[in-house]
């Protein structure tokens, strides 16, 4: 008795207590301990198989997290967004997406605007600026501010044909986008693309500049 299996020793035991007629106790007791020792393989292969991933998905992340890191290093080695005292970080103002932080500009900077300099949520000709999108690019200083898509939407109820344009600032020297011409029915909104190619075909920018920007409205052309 002392050579058998300690789960078969224990069936038999707790099994001899009842009254079994017409049955073989061997096979119960044999299919019992097998059914207990597949359960058990099965349990343990789930939890290595759960290990495995659950350590598989930290590795992904933590790598992930270490290469923003490191290529926010390797492209900013000055301070790259505004180091104005009213600069905020972009997390922080509602429907602006940057990589970097930059602030708003008081000052147009166009001799041809028809309007007040805007930001996010100002109303110019009937149409307010739900979001902002900026694309950082590599150009010769360092990382600059290529692409902005600017969201406006026609919260009247009339049509409204406006021409914004918008204007960025190096440590406040402006630099200003051409117009985009645009007709908004009523309700619904218009996305436009402004770019500054001067940035990435060689304009002197320093690395530690500070950025700021905003939009207005142009005599239609």
């Amino acid at each position: 008795m002392s050579d058998i299996d300690p789960l078969i020793r224990r069936e038999i035991n707790w099994m001899a207590l009842g009254v079994l007629e017409n049955r073989d106790l061997s096979q119960i007791v044999f299919a019992k301990v097998r059914r207990r020792k597949i359960k058990r393989v099965i349990i343990a292969v789930t939890l290595v198989f759960s290990l495995a991933i659950v350590s598989g998905l930290t590795y992904a992340i933590v790598k992930d997290s270490s290469k923003k890191t490191s290529l926010a290093v390797s492209v900013n080695n000055g301070a790259i967004g505004s180091k104005d005292s009213s600069a905020l970080e972009p997390s922080s103002i509602s429907g602006l997406i940057s990589d970097y932080p930059l602030t708003w500009e008081q000052s147009i900077g166009d001799l041809g605007a028809i309007s007040k300099a805007a930001g996010i949520g100002d109303t110019l000709g009937g149409l307010t600026a739900q979001g902002l999108k900026i694309s950082w690019q590599r150009c010769p200083s360092g990382q600059c501010p290529t692409t902005w898509v600017l969201a406006l939407k026609n919260n009247t109820e009339d049509l409204v044909s406006i021409s914004p344009a918008l204007a960025i600032f190096a440590d406040h020297s402006p630099l200003v986008s051409y117009s985009r011409p645009t007709t908004v029915t009523p309700g619904a909104t218009s996305l436009l693309v402004f770019s500054f190619p001067e940035l990435k075909g060689g304009m002197s920018v320093g690395q530690d500049s500070s950025w700021q920007w905003n939009w207005f409205l142009t005599v239609p052309k």
